[in-house]
C-alpha cells in the first residue's frame, strides 16, 4: 500500500508500512509460534491454520479523529508529537488510505459542519475550546455512525442548527450522537451520550465469507466495534465453526461486547436441542444491542450486563460451569482471577481470542491443565505489529 502522509513523514501509525504484507504475516506467523510453543499439545500435528489475512487498505471500519485547528480551518486526524512544530497543530488525515470509499467525503462534510456551527477545536495546550474528537464507524454497506465528542453541552444548539444539512450531504449517515466528555484526560469519550439524528444503531453485517450465515450484528455508539469488518466476519464464523465441532451443552461468552462470538455460537448450534449460549458484558449498551441482534435473527442467546469475572465465579458457585468458554478480553487479557477459575472450572474447552499475545501467552502459563490444539493468526492490523490471535484450548489429563 502507497500512504503519501507516510512517505511525508506526518504519519508513522502504519509502522510497518515499508515492509511487504506478506512477509508481515510470514514474520507475525514466526513469531506466534514461538512464543505460544511451550503450550501447544505436542499430541496434535497441525496447530497452526492458516492465517486469516486483510485487504492491504480501504479495510479500516473506524476513524478516531482528534480535532485541531481553528473553527474556520479544522484538522482532523492526529496530533503532532512534541518534536513537531508548535505552529501546526495536527496531521490531517481525512484522505487515509485504510478507509473505506466514502469515509472523506463524510469527513470533509463534517468539516464543513463545524465551520458553519463554530466549533472549535479543543486546545490542550490551553485547556479550552469544544470539538475534541470526530469518531466515525463504517459498516460493510457503507452505513456510517458518527460520533461528535465535545467537552460541554454548550455548542449542541448550533449543531443541531446545522446538522439537517450533513444529513441531506450525507443519505449513508444513520446515526449521529454527540459525546460529552468534559476532563482533560487522554481518552476518546466521555460518559455521556446525547443522541442527535437517525436510528439507535448502526447495522454491521457479517457474512462470513460464505463460511457462516449472515448475522446482523447492531452497533450503538458507546459499543466496542472491531476494527476490520471483513476480518472480524471471518474470525466469528471459525469460533462458530469450533464451537460446532466442540457441540457442547453450554457455552458462556465472556466479554462478548455486542455479541459477535456468542451469536455465531447460538447460529451453530442452532440445530441442536438443549444447547445454552450466555453472553455476558459488563457494557448496558453493548448487551442491549447484543439482544436486539439475537431477537432480529432469530437466536437463542442470553446476554447479561456484569463484570466477567465476577458473574462467570458467582454463576458458576449458583448453576455449574458449562462445557465451554469464549472469552475476548481486552489488551490486558483475562488476568489471574479468570485464568485461575477457569484452571479449577473443570471446563473441558476454551477458545481464546486475543488482541495481545503476550498477555494471551501470561494467562496460558495460568492455566497449565489445558493445551493450544489449534491456532490462527488474524490480521486485524494490517501495517503494524499488532495482531490478534485466535486458540483453541484443550484440557488435558494432568
Amino acid at each position: 500500500m502507497q500512504c503519501h502522509h507516510f512517505d511525508a513523514g506526518t504519519c508513522h501509525s502504519c509502522t510497518l508500512l515499508a515492509v511487504p504484507h506478506d512477509v508481515q504475516i510470514a514474520d507475525a506467523s514466526s513469531r506466534y509460534a514461538a512464543l505460544l510453543a511451550p503450550f501447544v499439545d505436542p499430541a496434535v500435528p497441525q496447530v497452526w491454520r492458516s492465517p486469516v489475512t486483510s485487504a492491504e487498505a480501504h479495510f479500516r471500519a473506524t476513524a478516531k479523529m482528534v480535532a485541531t485547528g481553528t473553527a474556520n480551518a479544522p484538522v482532523l486526524g492526529l496530533l503532532h508529537s512534541a518534536a513537531s512544530p508548535t505552529d501546526v497543530p495536527g496531521v490531517d488525515l481525512v484522505d487515509c488510505p485504510l478507509y473505506p470509499d466514502g469515509v472523506e467525503e463524510l469527513l470533509e462534510d463534517v468539516r464543513a459542519l463545524i465551520r458553519r456551527a463554530q466549533l472549535p477545536p479543543y486546545d490542550v495546550a490551553r485547556r479550552r475550546g469544544e470539538l475534541k474528537n470526530v469518531l466515525v464507524t463504517v459498516s460493510p454497506d457503507g452505513e456510517f455512525l458518527l460520533r461528535l465528542v465535545l467537552r460541554t453541552e454548550k455548542a449542541l444548539p448550533r449543531v443541531r442548527e446545522h446538522l439537517p444539512r450533513l444529513l441531506a450531504a450525507q443519505p449513508g449517515l444513520r446515526v449521529v450522537s454527540a459525546n460529552i466528555h468534559p476532563e482533560h484526560k487522554a481518552v476518546l469519550d466521555g460518559p455521556t451520550e446525547i443522541h442527535l439524528a437517525g436510528e439507535q444503531a448502526l447495522r454491521m453485517r457479517m457474512d462470513g465469507l460464505g463460511e457462516a450465515r449472515e448475522i446482523t450484528l447492531q452497533v450503538r455508539p458507546r459499543s466496542f466495534v472491531q476494527t476490520n469488518s471483513a476480518v472480524a466476519s471471518q474470525l466469528y464464523a471459525q469460533v462458530g465453526r469450533w464451537i460446532e465441532e466442540i457441540d457442547p451443552r453450554s457455552v458462556w461468552d465472556l466479554y462478548c461486547g455486542v455479541g459477535g462470538f456468542a451469536l455465531h455460537c447460538a447460529d451453530s448450534l442452532a440445530t441442536a436441542r438443549a444447547r445454552e449460549v450466555t453472553g455476558v458484558e459488563i457494557s448496558p449498551e453493548a448487551i442491549e444491542s447484543a439482544r436486539a441482534a439475537a431477537a432480529e435473527a432469530g437466536l437463542a442467546a442470553t446476554f447479561h450486563v456484569g463484570d466477567a469475572t465476577t458473574w462467570a465465579i458467582q454463576e458458576a458457585q449458583r448453576s455449574g460451569p458449562p462445557q465451554a468458554v469464549v472469552v475476548n478480553p481486552p489488551r490486558r487479557g483475562i488476568g489471574p482471577q479468570l485464568a485461575g477459575w477457569i484452571e479449577g472450572s473443570g471446563v473441558r474447552d476454551v477458545v481464546y481470542s486475543s488482541c495481545n499475545p503476550r498477555t494471551l501467552a501470561e494467562d496460558l502459563a495460568a492455566m497449565p491443565s489445558y493445551r493450544v490444539t489449534a491456532a490462527r493468526l488474524v490480521d486485524m492490523f494490517p501495517h503494524t505489529r499488532h495482531d490478534e490471535l485466535l486458540v483453541r484450548l484443550r484440557r488435558t489429563p494432568a
